[in-house]
Parts: C-alpha cells; sequence; structure tokens
C-alpha cells in the first residue's frame, strides 16, 4: 500500500501476446506448466503471476508483480534457467512486453535482450 503519489519500489510485468497454439493447448500450458512452476519457485518477493486469454481466444495477456527490481530480476533468471524459455515460444508471439516501475541499471542490462518498453513510475496509489 502507498500514499498518493508516494514513490514505491514495486514492479509489473505485462506482456501481451498473440498465440500460435490452440486455445485449448495454451490453456493447458497455462494452468498447469507455467503457473505451477513459478508457483513453486523461491520468489517470496513475487506477489501475482497471472494469466488472460481474450473473448476470442487469438490473445493473452500475462501480469506479473514484485516488490521491487531485485525481486523482478529474480524470476527473469528463474525464467531463463527453466524450460520455459523453450516452450514459452513455442506457445506465443510476444507482441509487447512493458515493464512498470523503477527498475535499477542491473535489471535494464538483464532486460537488454528482452525488448522491452520500461516506464518509470509517475504517479498515482495501490491498495491491496
Amino acid at each position: 500500500m502507498t500514499g498518493l503519489n508516494e514513490k514505491n519500489e514495486f514492479i509489473t510485468y505485462i506482456f501481451e501476446l498473440e498465440l500460435i497454439k490452440s486455445a485449448d493447448e495454451v490453456k493447458e500450458f497455462m494452468r498447469n506448466n507455467s503457473s505451477p512452476y513459478v508457483f513453486q519457485c523461491d520468489e517470496p518477493k513475487t506477489i501475482r503471476f497471472e494469466w488472460f486469454l481474450s473473448e476470442d481466444e487469438k490473445s493473452a495477456t500475462l501480469i506479473e508483480m514484485f516488490e521491487g527490481s531485485d525481486a523482478a530480476k529474480l524470476r527473469l533468471e528463474h525464467h531463463s534457467a527453466s524450460h520455459l524459455i523453450k516452450e514459452f515460444p513455442e506457445h506465443f508471439n510476444v507482441k509487447s512486453f512493458r515493464v512498470l516501475g523503477n527498475v535499477k541499471t542491473d535489471m535494464r542490462e538483464s532486460l537488454a535482450d528482452w525488448e522491452a518498453d520500461i516506464r518509470s513510475y509517475t504517479g498515482g496509489f495501490f491498495k491491496l
């Protein structure tokens, strides 16, 4: 929780994705592969990992949220070292990858190969 326009350390990833495989195969990947894997990772500062599918089942959104830049970087490291690094692009074309929040320099370096659109915090509030 933050006050109005109070700087915070939260980082959010938003992936906009186009499905390559069938909706049933993608749902299987989301529910029974990707989500369970991330859930069991030792990432105590990962707050959110949620999949959303468009009504026509041709696009998906993945939202991930972290308590800070170090936690977000750890998620990337775990992803890169896992089976998901190979399987993710078999299921999706990445249309966009936005990283929201005040990202540390080392995290920016980690994101260089991801073609991320990094956007710094400007204002608002967060209530949970």
